[in-house]
């Protein structure tokens, strides 16, 4: 927990500066380098390259992604009370850069070891790695908006500039690294290898950007310490979080979509080669299309929420999510590169409005609880929310390796061989019937989301005649 202190100052309406903006958006791009990087590989890598078995290789990276179970309240309480002149985010900003890059290399750098079972283990102690460092980073980083500014349409804006990084993340995870696979050989183990070193060091620099870009943002300061054990304090901080009834809202409607993102994800790389007979380099085509259109339209939906609400403007890209989740179930084996574009141009459109707004609408609850509470708890907030996005991650690999074990999938197999029959039914249910499902859950879920602008400025307004 913390007590509201200025340790910088931004403009008196609460505008930040567009050159810390750009530099806190940086370290977006490594964190999606990163998580995409892991998402949309990690199954195929483990099952078809280093030859495990599919509900295997799901069932390590669940438990993996458990890990983050302790981990993420743990970092996030303590990036809460950290007392440093950098400010309480940012210290962890820098080790988390150099461990992620490092677990992104050791993941796709992994030895076959003979036996799968002891290749299992060693992919499950990186993915550990991975998963620690990965919250090491990304709480502290996503709980920095919160305290940069107490504007609530600034909030949207920051996480605009933060999705254009996501997305130029997310093309080099998504259309980079598969035109890279394709050329040198997307079966070969090597591959990967140069990949992961690759990615690696792209991780690295962009992390680093964003602390160093940050060292003038405005934050917040760590409360004196408490008498009450960490376990009580951690327990006082997750009861006060979950009582929130507009968090829980917003993380219900998250998981909902993540659950249908994840599962996609951990099919997409088979679906397109199996069911679609297409290479990695329409892949490629298809993640540059998404990248283009996140980055378009990110900025035109935050000038739609100013218009409609961020809750309209949040249905509208959850209903374009449906459609084209629904899309895939009518697509064929060499689908034409025309349509499979147009997919892609679409979702973007919803990406940006699923993570512009979710993350806007994250800001503005914490902001209100400071508000109502006194007390500043952006790292409890986010932890929680940092723990359903991994965990989705963990389900997804984990549903797509057991469909495709049911399925009769066949490892040893040369993965672009198209095996047809069960295998495709598997793929088009993780690709399109699941992820709508998920959708239209989403979208119900946030028809109870009740907090507004109107709202947010009462609970100002209150504060601010407390203290007069």
């Amino acid at each position: 927990m913390a007590t509201i202190a200025q340790a910088s100052t931004d403009k008196i309406d609460g505008t930040l500066p567009v050159s810390l903006k750009l530099g806190w958006g940086t370290g977006a791009f490594g964190v999606a380098l990163l998580m995409n990087g892991i998402s949309g590989l990690i199954l195929l890598f483990t099952a078809s390259i280093l030859q495990i078995d599919p509900w295997l290789a799901g069932l390590v990276i669940f438990l993996a992604k458990l890990f983050d179970v302790v981990t993420d309240p743990i970092v996030g309480m303590w990036s809460d009370r950290l007392k440093s002149p950098r400010g309480r985010r940012r210290p962890f900003l820098l080790w988390g850069a150099v461990l992620s890059a490092a677990s992104f290399a050791l993941i796709f750098t992994a030895p076959q070891l003979g036996n799968q079972i002891l290749t299992a283990f060693y992919i499950f102690m990186v993915l550990c790695l991975y998963a620690f460092a990965y919250t090491l980073y990304n709480i502290p980083y996503i709980s920095m908006p919160a305290e940069m500014t107490d504007n609530y349409h600034e909030r949207s804006s920051i996480h605009a500039y933060r999705m254009v990084f996501i997305s130029l993340g997310s093309l080099i995870a998504s259309a980079g690294v598969k035109v890279v696979l394709e050329y040198l050989g997307k079966t070969d183990p090597g591959s990967y290898a140069v990949v992961g070193v690759g990615c690696a060091v792209l991780i690295l620099i962009s992390m680093l950007i964003a602390y160093f870009t940050t060292a003038s943002a405005r934050f917040t300061e760590g409360a004196a310490a408490s008498t009450k054990s960490n376990a009580a304090q951690m327990l006082d901080e997750i009861n006060a979080v979950r009582s929130n009834k507009h968090f829980l809202r917003l993380i219900g409607v998250k998981f909902a979509q993540l659950m249908g993102v994840q599962t996609t994800a951990a099919a997409f790389a088979y679906f397109f080669v199996q069911s679609l007979g297409r290479d990695f380099n329409i892949l490629a085509t298809f993640g540059l299309t998404v990248s283009i259109s996140t980055i378009i339209f990110a900025p035109l939906l935050v000038k739609f929420s100013k218009k409609v609400g961020k809750k309209n403007a949040y249905y509208f890209a959850g209903a374009i999510n449906i459609i084209y989740a629904l899309s895939w179930s009518f697509a064929v084996e060499g689908e034409p590169v025309w349509s499979i574009v147009l997919r892609g141009a679409v979702v973007g459109i919803a990406f940006s409005g699923n993570v512009v707004m979710a993350m806007s609408m994250l800001t503005d609850i914490i902001n209100a609880d400071a508000k109502r509470t006194g007390v500043r708890r952006e790292g409890a907030f986010t932890a929680l929310y940092s723990f359903v996005e991994k965990f989705t991650g963990a389900i997804g690999p984990l549903i797509v390796g057991f469909a495709l074990s049911i399925a009769g999938f066949n490892n040893k197999l040369p993965f672009d061989v198209p095996q047809g029959g069960n295998v495709d039914t598997a793929l088009l249910f993780s690709v399109s019937w699941l992820p709508a499902v998920f959708g239209l859950i989403a979208i119900w879920l946030l028809s109870g989301y009740k907090l507004t602008e109107e709202e947010l400025q009462t609970a100002e307004n209150t504060t601010s005649q407390g203290k007069a």
